[in-house]
């Protein structure tokens, strides 16, 4: 170093690095406090909306039975009262109709921190389509007065072999033979008719036709001479002199074809039930939505998918003129339904109409047919199986009455295999005036909950 020199080359080159350094660190310093900074802010809005589905998910709400009357919710809680585990859609449906949504709102903005919010909740959907024809019942009383002459044949003029097939006498199959059987009374042949066929009574000449298909029985109420039925490769023969009283009952081959198309929250493109809050209000219109959620500098999004607790019914239903289908009844059946329990449908008096019922009954799909062609006529009724897989059941009722037996509609089944899904939702109601459906022999105590899926999607953001 030279004499009055302060720094030699060396030491200066030292002190530019030494610069350097000390900028790249106070800079990276900088900007990892800018990181932290940017994820302590992530993570408190993150936690903002991982706490607001907790909260909704983890508890049952305060008070825990706020449905009852949802004004008074301090704590909005879905979760289900009895399984820890579940939502429950008593909940949700108590939520989605809550005639004053003030103090939703409310709750909710105190677990969002007064942020802005859009709560979605998805539930799986199941929706019944009945096609096709109720079968209609064949009865035709020839049973009073005196001993009729009657002939059951193919077409106008009876008393001739016709196509027919699973013939039975008293309940077992009758064997094929050239020898004709002689019918007494008491006695009660079945067959399923192949053809169009007609009942005559010849002394009043009536004539009741029966188209092709349908399952007849013939109850042999008296019989005179030689009333018999050959059953061979010809056909079926009903003859003789005739001279008999008898009732035939039966049902036609029209049959329905139900369907349940299952719609699971993933794949639903509606929610069940929304809410959006924007600086404390309500918002519905979306446009106002995306503005200000683009306002925003942040917008933070998170799902849940959870189990949820369904278990619908009410001891009666009051269904009014619509085409709209409404669910009554969803759960699980545990037991089976006794012998005295019915459902009775009420309509007004001097209505006309009908109302038509969809059944999930276990694997059965069924469809209920009350109808009143004129205002004063009878109720009547036919429970029907999709595809006939069970022989329909019909019923009679009086003007404005009907009794449904609720073992004809919810068949047996063996609980010790398991329970059983059932439900029952009213596809539409023609009657003016409404229509009121009761259970008598409240089934309710034989039911509990089914578990199906549901998605919650929850948007945070801050438009302030």
């Amino acid at each position: 170093m030279r004499r009055g020199q302060l720094f030699s080359l060396d030491a200066l080159l030292s002190l530019v690095m030494v610069i350097v350094i000390l900028g790249a660190i106070t800079n990276a310093s900088d900007t990892v406090k800018g990181e932290i900074t940017s994820m302590v802010g992530w993570y408190e809005r993150a936690n903002i909306a991982d706490n607001m589905l907790d909260i909704l998910t983890k508890n049952p709400g305060e008070p825990a039975n706020w449905t009852a009357i949802p004004s008074t919710v301090k704590v909005l809680g879905l979760r289900s009262n009895d399984y820890p585990y579940a939502l429950s859609l008593k909940k949700i449906e108590a939520l989605k109709n809550a005639p004053d949504v003030t103090p939703i709102i409310k709750s909710l903005m105190k677990t969002a921190e007064n942020k802005d919010f859009k709560l979605d909740v998805y539930v799986t959907r199941t929706q019944f389509t009945i096609s096709g024809s109720f079968p209609k019942e064949i009865y035709i009383d020839l049973s009073s007065g005196e001993n009729k002459n009657i002939q059951i044949g193919e077409g106008a003029t009876g008393n001739n072999p016709f196509a027919a097939e699973n013939v039975t006498l008293n309940g077992a199959t009758l064997p094929k033979s050239n020898k004709p059987y002689d019918l007494s009374a008491g006695d009660l042949l079945a067959f399923y008719t192949l053809v169009d066929i007609t009942v005559h009574d010849t002394a009043s000449n009536e004539e009741y036709p029966i188209g092709a298909g349908s399952y007849v029985e013939v109850y042999v109420i008296s019989a005179g001479s030689n009333f018999q039925v050959t059953w061979n490769d010809v056909g079926l023969h009903i003859t003789g002199q005739g001279q008999v009283r008898i009732i035939i009952k039966g049902y036609s081959d029209s049959r329905i074809h139900v369907e349940a198309s299952v719609v699971y929250p993933e794949n639903s493109s509606t929610p069940y039930y929304s809410l959006t809050v924007i600086n404390g209000s309500e918002v519905t219109d979306t446009s106002i939505i995306k503005a200000s959620q683009d306002r925003s500098p942040w917008i933070e999004h998170i799902e849940r998918r959870m189990p949820l607790e369904v278990l619908k019914y009410s001891n009666n239903l009051t269904v009014p003129k619509s085409s709209t289908p409404v669910e009554w009844i969803s759960g699980q059946l545990k037991l089976n339904v006794p012998s005295y329990a019915y459902l009775t449908i009420n309509v007004p008096v001097r209505a006309s109409g009908n109302l038509t019922l969809a059944i999930r009954d276990g694997n059965l799909l069924k469809g209920v047919l009350v109808e009143k062609t004129s205002a004063d006529s009878n109720l009547q009724a036919v429970v029907a199986t999709s595809d006939n897989v069970q022989p329909p059941r019909f019923y009679s009722g009086n003007i404005t009455t009907i009794k449904i037996p609720w073992s004809a509609i919810f068949s047996e089944f063996n609980p010790d295999m398991g329970t059983k899904t059932v439900s029952v939702l009213v596809q539409g109601n023609t009657f003016n005036g409404g229509a009121v459906m009761v259970d008598e022999g409240h089934i309710i105590a034989l039911m509990g909950p089914g578990f199906e899926r549901a998605v919650l999607k929850l948007w945070v953001w801050d438009d302030s």
